[in-house]
């Protein structure tokens, strides 16, 4: 069993799409990882759940050439448009990454912005079937994500837990876990209880990822914590 979002809902009622579109504060976000990993960034870029496409943009200045990724129409749709309004020649697709099909090789591949926290671990195995094939000789994998185990463990997320966001108009509830499908499942609202939404967050921490990225023939090469997510940030090389 494999527990689902819908994405596109989620994001036009309780986490706004345009959030991660070309915006200050996201752009300042991604402007940051760029810089704080800048040797990584090979010139060929494939970004996987680009929501949208704002690191294209932060790379497409310093000349690399960049493929940006996104189920999520509305996302795709924001980068197209901005990327119109900037003469900028990134290329975005709409695509599910678990069945992407793409041509060519890419020096670096990345899935940025907790991302991953809508993928099980069976879906990113396929994700990493289908890129890895890609992957130029020495090339990168960059990913962050949030330690959920850890948070657990630390009684910081726990079943029931209630988070109201009166910024963002929502309110979030922790409903349960499926520890089959390696999810925690989430019910957000807006702030009157109305406009639900099922929201599942999968289960991920570092033993957890590089065990799955060690089987697909990418080995840690850097870990850095992301407070943001409270988490981590890694980078792998390609084996």
């Amino acid at each position: 069993m494999t527990m689902k979002t819908d994405l596109v809902n989620y994001y036009r009622l309780h986490d706004s799409y345009l959030r991660y579109a070309h915006s200050e504060a996201r752009t300042k976000q991604l402007s940051d990882v760029y810089k704080s990993n800048k040797r990584y960034f090979g010139n060929r870029v494939l970004d996987l759940a680009c929501g949208g496409g704002v690191l294209g943009f932060i790379l497409e200045q310093r000349r690399h050439n960049y493929t940006g990724v996104d189920i999520n129409p509305d996302m795709i749709s924001a980068a197209r448009d901005h990327a119109k309004h900037v003469g900028s020649r990134n290329l975005f697709l709409k695509a599910e990454v678990t069945q992407l099909r793409i041509g060519g090789r890419f020096d670096t591949i990345c899935m940025l912005g907790n991302a991953l926290c809508h993928f099980s671990v069976s879906d990113f195995a396929r994700v990493l079937q289908n890129v890895t094939p890609h992957s130029a000789r020495d090339s990168h994998f960059i990913v962050d994500y949030r330690d959920l185990v850890s948070l657990m463990f630390h009684k910081q997320w726990n079943l029931k837990t209630k988070l109201v966001q009166r910024d963002r108009g929502r309110i979030s509830i922790t409903k349960g876990c499926d520890s089959k499908a390696g999810f925690v499942i989430v019910a957000t609202s807006d702030l009157s209880g109305r406009n639900k939404v099922q929201f599942a967050h999968a289960i991920w921490s570092p033993f957890i990822i590089s065990a799955i990225m060690r089987e697909h023939g990418w080995v840690l090469k850097r870990r850095q914590l992301s407070k943001r997510w409270a988490g981590w940030l890694d980078v792998y090389s390609k084996t």
